[in-house]
Parts: C-alpha cells; structure tokens; sequence
C-alpha cells in the first residue's frame, strides 16, 4: 500500500518530468517529404528512420559522414532509432538508409537536424512561384509553447503582426493572412503571402513573444524560382546586344570614313588642273578674233590749271 507520502513524491516527480520535457521537447516538421528536427544545444533527441515495410536493415549517415549502422535485431515495426546528445556537430542533413529482403534497391530518406534558439524558422531558405501563395513560418522549439505574439517585417514593406483572426476572407494588406493549420498556443508564427511577387523577395525576419517578456526572432529568405536565371539570361541579352550595336556603329563608322576618303580625293586633281588652265589663260597672248579691252591711263591734272580736265588739255593742245 502507497503512503501519502510516497504519493505525493511521485506526483511531484511527474510533474517535474512533465516541466522537463515541456522545456525540451525538440519539435519536428515534415516538408515536401523531408523531416526537419529543431533541437536546443545539448538536447537528448531520436533521430527516427520509418519504413511502411519490414527493415532487413537500417543505416544512418551523419552529416560529416559518419555511419551507424543496425541490424534486423535492432530493428522493430519498420523503425530504427539513432538517439543523440544534440550539438552544433550534428546540425546539418542526416541520411537514412533502409534495407529490405524483398527489394534489392535501398529507400533512402533524408532528415534535417538543426541546432536553434528558442524561437526558429522552420525553413530559413525558401524558393516560390511567382503568384502563387507560400507560407514563412517560424515556431517554438522546447516544446509546444504559446506565443503572446507574433510579428513579421518584410524585406520590402510595412511591418505588421498577425494571428488565427486574420484569415484569407480578410487579409492584412489584401496579401497576407494567418495559415489555417496553425497556432499561437502550439508555437507557431506563420504568415501566408497569398500571390507571391518579386518585392517579397528578400529576408523576412518573424519575432515572437514568450513568457519570459522577451521577443525571440529568426530570419528566413525568400526567392522566386528562376529569378536569378532570367536575370541572368537578361543579363547576357543586353551584353549580346550592346556588342552587336556596338559592331554595328563600328562598321557603319569606317564604311563612312572610307567614303569620304574616296570622294574627297577625287576631285582634288580636276581642281589642281582648272587652276593651272586658268593661269595659262591668263598670261597666254590674245587670241585671233577675241577684243582687248583698251586701258586707258589719265595722267593727273595740272595745279595751276584748276578745274581743267587732262582730256580737255589733250584735245586743245592742237591749236
């Protein structure tokens, strides 16, 4: 028979487990297919490779490429369990090897182990679609703890907070809304962009209160799919065409030059040769049937005689 003694000690037991792995509880998401696990520094954690079919056997490849290895007595109900003492050297993508009789081709699956704070994005690098919707999350990682808050700051935009009440019907900026499948009280800062565009493109960082009065912020970075291809698609575009323009303004340049150069040498020598002729005929003599014009030369008029014309001194000179 339990004493109340023994009881009561039991029951605090329970309870300090209960505050124990409340304030370590590492959480896990699954994204398009790959698990990611967001642990604390020194945390115990099972990184778990699960299989719908009987293992044969079940290996696992650390992120530095150290392997461990279990055979079918280590495996139970298609899992095999690598437990650790979670440190920033475990971070990184873990893969899972699966072994089965009947299938001679092993199923490998990958897993993400990230060492984080308190407060973590959940995926800190996403590609979208341009226009269509992606939701940025950020969540607790000691458990399922509630958040008072929970805020977003664009890299393009006016910051803004948000939860459950903003909905799709209503969104803040007529773009951003609270994803349905999340919550305050479990952990989860989240915000779906309804049509993403490329002023969304860049960090976004999420804060998010605690109990402990403090906000807690992690940062994710958004890109669009084949954003950097187009640029630099367009890039090599314009480069290409500046070099044709470039080619084309060269060739017409020396095509003009070259034109010049001819037309301004030709007649050059037909001018050399009219001048010459002109001077011929200039100092050559009178030809037959042509008139001379007669040069007259007036001598100037006397100064005692004032008033008298040396043509008038010429015709009177007679008599």
């Amino acid at each position: 028979m339990i004493s109340v003694r023994q009881y009561l000690v039991a029951l605090a037991l329970i309870i300090s487990s209960e505050n124990f792995v409340h304030i370590n509880a590492y959480r896990i998401f699954k994204i398009d297919g790959k698990e990611t696990i967001l642990a604390s520094e020194n945390e115990n954690i099972s990184i778990q490779c699960k299989s719908d079919f009987p293992m044969t056997y079940c290996g696992f490849v650390h992120p530095s490429g150290k392997r461990f290895s279990f055979a079918d007595r280590a495996v139970t109900n298609g899992k095999c369990v690598q437990n650790i003492k979670a440190t920033n050297s475990d971070s990184g993508e873990w893969g899972c090897h699966i072994g089965r009789q009947s299938v001679r081709l092993e199923t490998i699956k990958k897993i993400q182990v990230r060492i984080v704070n308190k407060v973590a994005a959940v995926e800190p690098n996403i590609t979208a679609k341009l226009g269509k919707p992606i939701t940025i999350a950020c969540a607790t990682t000691r458990g399922l703890m509630p958040l008072s808050y929970c805020r977003f700051e664009p890299p393009n935009g006016q910051s803004f907070n948000i939860d459950s009440t903003v909905t799709e019907d209503q969104p803040i900026l007529k773009k951003y809304y609270y994803p349905s499948n999340s919550s305050l009280d479990r952990g989860d800062c989240a915000v779906t962009i309804g049509k993403v565009k490329y002023d969304d493109v860049g960090d976004w960082t999420c804060g998010a209160g605690l109990d402990d009065g403090k906000e807690h912020i992690d940062v994710i970075r958004l890109e669009v799919e084949g954003m950097y291809t187009m640029s630099t698609a367009s890039a090599t575009g314009v480069t290409f065409g500046g070099i044709l323009i470039a080619f084309a303004l060269a060739s017409l340049g020396y095509i003009a030059w070259k034109k010049r150069r001819v037309l301004g040498q030709t007649p050059a020598a037909p001018e050399e040769i009219e001048i010459e002729n002109l001077g011929q005929e200039h100092y050559s003599s009178p030809q037959p049937g042509r008139s001379v014009p007669t040069v007259v030369v007036q001598s100037p008029s006397d100064p005692g005689e004032p008033g008298t014309s040396p043509l008038m001194s010429r015709q009177q000179s007679p008599m």
